[in-house]
């Protein structure tokens, strides 16, 4: 189950937007972690931001996603690329090979599914053997105080898709991904008594 998805002119409208410093940041991380001529697999790829990124350092993409209009709009956008596929589908249950990927990507896409372990015993089924799943998201510090101020950013700003009652802690996360070794561990800068903090994790299946 998916909260969060992002269709119709929403989609475009995010497509559009302006890149922040922190996925700036996302984006030197994943550049500086992935292998030339790659197998790659973006789950929860949305509009396309990874798939742009490496789609000149990659062998292979597959872009997978829950939302048609994300997919409508990577299709538009990569129709030329005979290296680079998409498709509408949960990103739990996927139409992957086992033991095929050199990489896993999920980028802000895991704090939208409330199945979390199926997505991460996934992305376990479809990754070579020490292939790596690149995860960046985000955890929560205190649960009732981050789903407060949510809460007040739900009313304030009359935006059904700011809430998101998927987001877990950061022990939850480790807890989630212990059957990978961890290989780089690192969080963006920021104070860390904020409500929520972002975290950029290499793995090794």
């Amino acid at each position: 189950m998916t909260r969060g998805l992002i269709e119709g002119k929403a989609a475009r409208k995010y497509d559009k937007k302006k890149k922040s410093d922190k996925s700036k940041l996302f984006d030197k991380f994943i550049l500086a972690n992935v292998k030339n001529n790659s197998k790659i697999c973006d789950l929860c790829c949305g509009s396309g931001n990874v798939i742009e990124l490496l789609r000149d350092k990659s062998k292979e993409i597959i872009g997978i996603d829950a939302s048609s209009e994300m997919i409508k709009i990577c299709k538009e956008k990569f129709h030329k690329n005979k290296n680079i596929t998409v498709y509408l589908s949960s990103a739990t249950k996927t139409n992957e090979k086992d033991n095929y990927f050199d990489y896993v990507i999920i980028r802000d896409g895991l704090h939208h599914i409330k199945d979390k372990k199926s997505v991460i015993d996934e992305t376990f089924r479809i990754l070579k053997s020490k292939g790596k799943l690149i995860l960046i998201d985000r955890y929560y510090n205190n649960k009732l105080i981050y789903h407060i101020k949510e809460i007040l950013r739900l009313i304030l700003r009359f935006d059904k898709h700011i809430i998101n009652t998927f987001i877990i802690s950061k022990e939850e996360n480790l807890k989630l991904i212990k059957d990978f070794k961890m290989i780089k561990e690192e969080y963006s800068p920021g104070p860390l008594k904020r409500t929520s903090q972002k975290f950029m994790f290499i793995l090794e299946k």
